[in-house]
């Protein structure tokens, strides 16, 4: 598995830590990239595609996952309050965002809340979430169990109760973060995350180190779905660029052109040979459009 050049946390102004790696090359340009849920910091593909791009890629534990503090209850929006100290301690001025799978809706809010002169690309990838910015296609019972928490207990409680409820499912992936990656629910185009040695031990390596501190990161994202967002995608002015597994079962095709609809400024690509894993396989295609 690659190393990255540096795991460090920062302290933020509120005194939480915010835990991210640094991959590439130290002084080039800068891309942050937000991992899925659950997931963390260490493991995004391809260090080597990202090295031979001579970009610095900088990977961060949202708030609850990995070693980055919890914050249940803060809107979407504040995410990006977190960026820019971050950014701001790297010595960072312009950065493109990646956000893949349940990292979208924050890749989302930087590019809704930052000055757009700050953002060189916003690239969201392999996203079932972005879509509940518009409203999901269809509400399943655990959207209905979060909303009714939501609204009893408001989303800090709300994020609280539910990291209870699936507690022992985070343990079982501490313990197993294999047991997510049934091959038979991974398409064709993705087999071969699991098939070859290293993006295997990256992922699980991801998924473990991202329920360290239990189920609240997810549970944080969960609800953070359902809450209010603090903000809409018709409000993002940037190009962002949306891809999508072709393959990808977890993802609807329908999904991420009503999402593309509602970003004044947005192109959709559709991988035909991948699925949910798309960007492993078509990084240095996201990479560039991140740092474009």
């Amino acid at each position: 598995m690659a190393t990255p050049l540096r795991d460090a946390t920062i302290r933020l102004r509120d005194g939480r830590s915010l835990a991210y790696c640094e991959w590439g090359h130290e002084g080039g340009p800068v891309v942050l990239a937000f991992h899925g849920s659950p997931g963390s910091r260490v493991w995004w593909p391809s260090a080597e595609v990202t090295a031979a791009a001579g970009a610095r890629l900088v990977t961060v534990d949202r708030p609850g996952y990995g070693g980055s503090d919890p914050l249940p209850g803060r809107p979407i929006a504040g995410w990006a309050e977190d960026v820019v100290e971050l950014a701001d301690a790297l010595g960072v001025d312009r950065f493109g965002v990646v956000g893949w799978s349940g990292g979208a809706p924050y890749a989302a809010a930087v590019a809704a809340e930052l000055l757009p002169d700050r953002l060189t690309g916003v690239c969201l990838a392999s996203s079932a979430s972005i879509a509940y910015a518009v409203g999901p296609s269809q509400a399943d019972d655990e959207d209905l169990h979060i909303s009714e928490l939501i609204d009893r207990f408001g989303p800090a409680e709300a994020t609280v109760r539910y990291a209870e409820k699936i507690q022992a499912w985070a343990e079982g992936l501490r313990q197993d973060p294999g047991s997510m990656t049934d091959p038979d629910e991974f398409a064709a185009g993705d087999l071969w995350v699991l098939e070859q040695p290293e993006p295997r031990a990256g992922l699980f390596s991801s998924i473990g180190e991202g329920v360290r501190q239990g189920a609240t990161g997810a549970a944080t994202d969960w609800v953070n779905l359902l809450a209010p967002w603090g903000f809409s995608l018709a409000e993002i002015e940037v190009p962002v660029h949306m891809w999508h597994g072709g393959q990808d079962s977890w993802v609807q095709l329908a999904d991420c052109e009503r999402v593309v609809a509602a970003i004044p400024h947005a192109a959709l690509t559709v991988w035909p040979d991948a699925g949910h894993f798309g960007p492993a396989k078509h990084w240095d295609d996201v990479l560039a459009a991140a740092l474009d």
